[in-house]
């Protein structure tokens, strides 16, 4: 166990050290260039640099042959030095982590000489070279054993300039001037070596700034009305430039920079930039870019439309519906669904099903083929689904002239020639009870919907009128219901004539309480004991005609 801990620790120890290692701070020493090597008693300043400025409480130590010189701020000067000598810089710092940590500089060895050969060499500090006309360029000297107070005189194309003997020399050049430096060295240590000398030659190039700009957009061929982003390149702009861009030789004045978006594009269309620089390094000051040509497809007009089909609505809630959809440029490969409170029901063309009443059904099409269309995605309006429970058939009766159906109601009245649910609607009719005309027209089949107003019911049964007469086959005056009102027993008596008939009595709400058949017999007896008290309605149907009666009769306990 103590072995697992202690690799633990080291583990631990070394994931800190590395993360610690990739982000310590370090520090360089430098010294000015050819100072490493000097005349003894030359006073040599060396420079303490760190990579990282983010830690704090930040000091330094300087040594000399490893031996603590008492400095502690980030420059060291000496003129003790002795050939061989060594110079190092210790840092020490708090470090990100909040612990105290250092680092130790490079080290720079001292050699002094007592003869050391002059030298000077020249370089560009400032400005670019090769470069264009009109720009200023700043030379430097960088002595080796000029001494303390070394002299300088400049020269272009092998001419002293007047004037120009410090260390650093700004001029405006000409293409192909040469520039050199004399230098007088006053070293106690140059013998015996001469102490001028002359620096190396730079010879000044100008150039100039080959300009160049392309364009190039993200969308072509484009849809229309569709947003397209162009870009321009450029190449040696130069100081100052700019760009304008350009729809078909109309300059697009709302536009600035490299960068053009538009959605109003037109089928043709010749999109370009220009370029305008008007630094005098550039050959040409203005640069048309290349021209693109868009190609801009119209829109394809999509639709969606949804169409009941079978059923109603409102309507039934034990019906079924069934919808069909029609849309219209959508491409070769739309994405469709039927959605029913917003879940997907079905991925065909038409859907069949039964709804409870609040349900929202919809149609969505997707196009696919990124095609140019009006839309992309189009919903059909949301179908609110209202469904209402079926009521019983209502139970069509004639008392006296006047035609009543058994529940109070708002019905639908309907005549008809035959004996079928062929008829026509009775315009006008709509109360519980309708008095049929007392004339030919009159004569025929009558029946009725109860009208809910959302689910209607299934019609009553058919009653046929004659002259304002039941057409009897089971005639009243050949047929006698007794007793009525009635406490058990219902007879019935054809007065000897046989007959084969339905008898088939429904309570007040039109439902069948009891059914019975009849055949070849001249009298029957229904026992309706067991019926709660209250009025009834016998309906007798002759089998051989087809004919209807019916009769009201009362139960009584």
């Amino acid at each position: 166990m103590m072995r697992k801990l202690t690799l633990l620790f080291l583990l631990c120890i070394g994931l800190h050290t590395a993360s610690h290692a990739q982000v310590r701070d370090t520090v360089r020493i430098s010294i000015p260039m050819f100072s490493d090597t000097t005349c003894p008693g030359t006073q040599i300043t060396f420079t303490a640099i760190q990579s990282n400025d983010t830690f704090s409480n930040v000091s330094y130590k300087w040594y000399t042959n490893s031996f603590y010189t008492g400095v502690t701020i980030d420059t060291f000067k000496s003129t003790a030095l002795n050939d061989g000598d060594s110079v190092y810089c210790v840092i020490y710092f708090t470090n990100s982590f909040g612990l105290a940590d250092s680092f130790r500089s490079n080290v720079i060895y001292i050699y002094h000489r007592t003869s050391i050969e002059p030298k000077l060499l020249i370089s560009l500090i400032h400005g670019a070279n090769p470069d264009c006309a009109g720009h200023p360029l700043t030379f430097m000297a960088f002595p080796k054993n000029g001494g303390t107070t070394p002299a300088y005189q400049w020269f272009i194309n092998g001419v002293p300039v007047a004037g120009a003997d410090s260390v650093t020399f700004t001029r405006y050049f000409a293409d192909k001037d040469t520039i050199s430096c004399e230098m007088v060295s006053n070293s106690p240590c140059f013998l015996p070596y001469s102490n001028t000398v002359v620096s190396n030659i730079i010879p000044v190039v100008h150039t100039h700034l080959l300009s160049a700009i392309t364009i190039t957009n993200l969308h072509n061929p484009i849809c229309s009305g569709g947003i397209d982003t162009f870009y321009a390149t450029i190449f040696d702009p130069g100081v100052g430039s700019s760009v304008d861009w350009y729809v078909s030789g109309v300059l697009q004045t709302t536009v600035v920079g490299y960068r053009f978006i538009t959605s109003t594009l037109v089928n043709g269309d010749l999109v370009y930039a220009v370029l305008r620089t008007p630094d005098p390094c550039a050959l040409t000051d203005t640069l048309l870019s290349n021209i693109i040509n868009m190609t801009v497809i119209p829109l394809k007009s999509t639709s969606v439309t949804s169409l009941l089909t079978h059923g109603s609505n409102p309507g039934c809630i034990d019906s079924s519906l069934t919808y069909a959809v029609h849309f219209k440029n959508f491409g070769f490969t739309p994405v469709y669904e039927w959605l029913l409170n917003g879940v997907t029901v079905s991925t065909d063309t038409v859907f069949t099903g039964t709804f409870k009443s609040g349900d929202i059904l919809t149609f969505r099409v997707n196009a696919t083929d990124h095609g140019c269309y009006t839309h992309d995605t189009l919903l059909t309006p949301q179908v609110l689904m209202i469904r209402d429970s079926t009521p019983a058939a209502p139970l069509l009766s004639l008392e006296s002239d006047l035609l009543i159906n058994n529940m109070d109601g708002r019905y639908r009245w309907y005549f008809s020639d035959t004996q079928a649910y062929l008829g026509v609607q009775i315009g006008g009719a709509s109360g519980k009870t309708y008095h049929p005309p007392s004339s030919l027209l009159g004569t025929g089949w009558y029946y009725t919907i109860l009208d809910t107003g959302n689910c209607p019911s299934a019609p009553s049964n058919l009653l046929f009128i004659s002259l304002l007469e039941v057409k009897n086959v089971l005639n009243t005056a050949n047929v006698k219901l007794y007793p009525n009102p009635t406490t058990g027993v219902l007879n019935m008596d054809w007065n000897g004539r046989t007959v084969n008939a339905k008898i088939d009595i429904y309570n007040i709400v039109g439902q069948a309480v009891i059914r019975e058949t009849v055949i070849g017999k001249s009298h029957h007896e229904t026992d309706v004991a067991n019926l709660p008290e209250g009025n009834y309605m016998v309906v007798l149907k002759d089998d051989d005609d087809g004919s209807t009666t019916t009769y009201k009769i009362y139960v009584r306990k």
